[in-house]
């Protein structure tokens, strides 16, 4: 969670529009995505053609962050303090018992 908002909130830093959002990825599990822009960009409401795995509603609740994935309090990730790799190390630290 943390590593996600830090790439969020860093390329709000950077001067870009974000629209973070999240999908099940089969296999995979839950991941976040971040869709981003110079410009305010609005929600989409209409599916690209061929995508036959995602409609409207679907579309629409990517956009909605349940409680456990809404923002945390991050640092901005810099080339000086790297701070996207602390959190990144520090949240997989929770899933590899021992480290």
């Amino acid at each position: 969670r943390g590593s996600y908002w830090c790439v969020a909130r860093t390329m709000e830093a950077a001067g870009l529009v974000v629209r973070p959002y999240h999908c099940a990825v089969p296999s995979f599990g839950v991941w976040g995505f971040v869709l981003a822009s110079h410009e305010p960009v609005a929600l989409p409401e209409e599916v690209p053609q061929g995508l036959n795995f995602l409609n409207r509603q679907s579309l629409a609740a990517m956009f909605q962050l349940p409680v456990d994935l809404q923002p945390v309090p991050v640092e901005i990730n810099r080339l000086d303090n790297q701070v996207l790799v602390r959190y990144y190390d520090d949240e997989w630290k929770k899933w590899q018992p021992g480290l």
